[in-house]
């Protein structure tokens, strides 16, 4: 059975490797002074002069005949004691001076190696002895760093789930303040949009102004200033949208003229005049034209299915139509789409962006605006756009679901069920969006 050591048992460990390392730093340096032999030995360097010069044996020398010998011999005593004297006992003599240098050479050798060894011996033992004593440091210097991390991890957790502790309690004060100044934010926005609205629809009734069944959008269940404002609370502030809509104006550029269909508050009419691509919103909604035509945009209010269906062959080169699609209903569809071909010049371009039914998340959202008909599965709008003649149809998924609303994966869990997991985020949390977009 395993358990975490005390932070007094970590602080303790840590002192006894602290001195442990210091002994073996001491005995390092002591030993670190190791020397060769010669230097080792202040000895063997006069004892090597000493063999050097008895190295150089005495060479016999040949004694020079005498200058005064009588020319006759006495006798053969007298001739065999000249040969010895003149011939032998030379030699005998080198003789023996050869044998004291070699026994004199011998002294000294032997004196050198015994010397020489017992220090090559001692050199020896010192370095196996700096050697074991550097693993030993090693290894060492590894304990000791274990023990400070394990003590710094100790008191860096101890510290830090204080402070998390502390810190997540003033969050949870600070998000619950933020997330009632929220709603209150959000229901006077609601209200000021409201407000604005009606004023604007109360000046057009003074002026004599009503709204006619041209100038409605399909199956609208919102007055127009309450659909405004439901759009602010709902579907995000224009910076949001202009955030999301801003990968589509490529699909434009050079395709000018372009119609915006249900252009709404006109985010994409902004980007669009930013990349100098000239267009005209469309929209049943007057607030939604008012708001338009106040940032200086191109901007009518109409319906959008009879626009088209009025508008000239080949007047737009490109239509593009963000969360529409789905307010139209299915019989009225095809047509539309048909209409949308004939409107566009050659090589003209068409997106189409509405809720991604795959997403079940963005299922369950769709129901939340009265207006939307029937929501489009992806593989049935590109279907629809090939029938009515629409090439290089592709789709393009969008808006996808922030990382924390995900289901985490098990970090011990076996791979199956971190799959299966995958497999439900995929199907409950997908892209909300989609576009379908096409080339005539």
């Amino acid at each position: 059975m395993s358990f975490e050591p005390t932070l007094s048992e970590l602080k303790t460990k840590l002192t006894e490797e602290q001195e442990l390392y210091a002994d073996l730093l001491s005995k390092l340096d002591s030993l670190a002074g190791i020397r060769a032999p010669y230097d080792e030995d202040e000895r063997l360097a006069p004892l090597l002069e000493d063999l050097n010069q008895s190295d150089a044996l005495t060479q016999p020398e040949t004694p020079s005949p005498g200058q005064n010998e009588q020319a006759g011999l006495k006798g053969l005593k007298e001739m065999t004691r000249r040969f010895v004297r003149r011939f032998v006992e030379p030699e005998l003599a080198a003789l023996t001076n050869a044998l004291d240098a070699q026994r004199a050479f011998n002294s000294n050798l032997v004196q050198f190696l015994n010397r020489f060894a017992e220090t090559v011996n001692r050199t020896e033992a010192a370095h196996a002895e700096f050697t074991s004593t550097l693993i030993g440091f090693a290894q060492r210097i590894d304990r000791l760093a274990d023990s400070k991390d394990r003590l710094y991890a100790s008191l860096g957790n101890t510290r830090a789930d204080l402070l998390l502790e502390a810190m997540d309690k003033r969050l949870e004060t600070v998000r619950l303040g933020l997330r009632k100044m929220q709603h209150r934010v959000d229901g006077m926005d609601t209200s000021l949009t409201v407000a604005r609205a009606e004023l604007r629809g109360l000046d057009g009734r003074i002026a004599g102004k009503s709204e006619t069944p041209e100038t409605r959008s399909h199956a609208t269940s919102f007055e127009p200033e309450h659909y405004l404002a439901f759009e602010q609370r709902f579907r995000g502030s224009s910076d949001e949208i202009r955030g999301r809509l801003r990968d589509y104006v490529p699909y434009f550029e050079g395709q000018a003229p372009v119609l915006d269909l249900g252009c709404g508050r006109g985010e994409f009419l902004e980007l669009l005049k930013e990349a100098g691509v000239d267009a005209k919103g469309i929209d049943g909604n007057r607030e939604m034209i008012h708001a338009c035509r106040d940032k200086g945009l191109v901007a009518e209010v109409g319906d959008i299915v009879a626009t088209v269906a009025d508008a000239r062959s080949g007047e737009a080169s490109g239509i593009f139509a963000a969360q529409v699609i789905e307010h139209l209903p299915p019989t009225v569809i095809r047509k539309f789409l048909g209409d949308c071909y004939r409107v566009l010049r050659e090589d003209g371009r068409i997106v189409l962006e509405t809720v991604n039914p795959e997403s079940v998340v963005a299922f369950v959202a769709f129901y939340r605006d009265l207006t939307h008909q029937k929501p489009l599965h992806p593989e049935t709008l590109e279907f629809m756009l090939r029938a009515v003649g629409f090439r290089e149809v592709t789709i393009r998924y969008s808006s996808p679901v922030s990382e924390r609303a995900r289901l985490l994966s098990v970090a011990d869990g076996s791979d199956t069920l971190n799959q299966n997991f995958d497999k439900l985020n995929a199907l409950l949390f997908g892209d909300q969006d989609y576009a379908v977009i096409g080339t005539k």
